[in-house]
């Protein structure tokens, strides 16, 4: 799996990102505070310093009053902006399963997709589409896997099989090819061979989402 974003994008209606709005807005005040911040993020296993949450919200907060309400909430989802909150945002939408809680299934995006009116030929590309990020194949989304697609970090795999071919004499169009065949954009695949060639293998950039319960590095190009 490559840390491009693969999903087919289905628009939100006002009422679909007011339920995601919610399920961060615990004190039901209209806005999302430090604190709320926190806690979802402790609900999936991440515990960033009290900078980095700061900073995640400062991404979001328009108007510079150090909160989040639904208008900028609601901006941030639409323009599908690249940042932290968001891919939460996403992962708490479809994290619903009772039976998995903690990951993303086929099975709840499905039931959220139809609680909002998306007609089945969608879901059932939408759901091909998203569990193609499903790194080790077990049928489930974890919260990493989603991070790596929509902030666009390789997973550690990757930049070792790269490691191990640039030192086996892979020609760059052979690695390419299979690169791009597993979702990898091709300068991106190129800049990593390029990179791994000049300076060896790639070092993980670990951050408080690696350290999490469970979750392996990855790497940001």
């Amino acid at each position: 799996m490559s840390g491009e974003k693969q999903e087919e994008q289905i628009v939100e209606s006002d009422d679909a990102i007011l339920k995601i709005f919610k399920k961060f807005d615990i004190k039901n005040d209209g806005v999302i505070d430090f604190d709320e911040v926190k806690i979802v993020m402790k609900s999936v296993g991440l515990y960033p310093s009290n900078q980095k949450i700061r900073d995640i919200i400062k991404r979001v907060d328009l108007d510079k009053d150090g909160v989040i309400n639904f208008k900028e909430f609601a901006s941030m989802r639409r323009n599908e902006d690249i940042c932290e909150l968001n891919v939460l945002a996403q992962f708490k939408k479809y994290d619903v399963s009772r039976l998995h809680r903690g990951f993303i299934t086929p099975e709840s995006i499905k039931q959220v997709l139809r609680e909002e009116g998306v007609d089945d030929d969608a879901i059932n590309e939408y759901v091909i589409e998203f569990m193609a990020l499903d790194s080790n194949g077990d049928g489930k989304v974890s919260f990493l896997d989603l991070y790596e697609s929509m902030m666009t970090r390789i997973p550690d795999e990757w930049l070792e099989w790269i490691y191990v071919n640039v030192q086996r004499g892979v020609s760059d169009d052979a690695m390419i090819k299979i690169l791009v065949e597993n979702g990898f954009n091709q300068n991106t695949a190129q800049r990593l061979i390029e990179k791994t060639k000049r300076e060896g293998r790639q070092v993980v950039e670990r951050s408080y989402v690696d350290v999490g319960k469970n979750w392996v590095g990855g790497y940001k190009v």
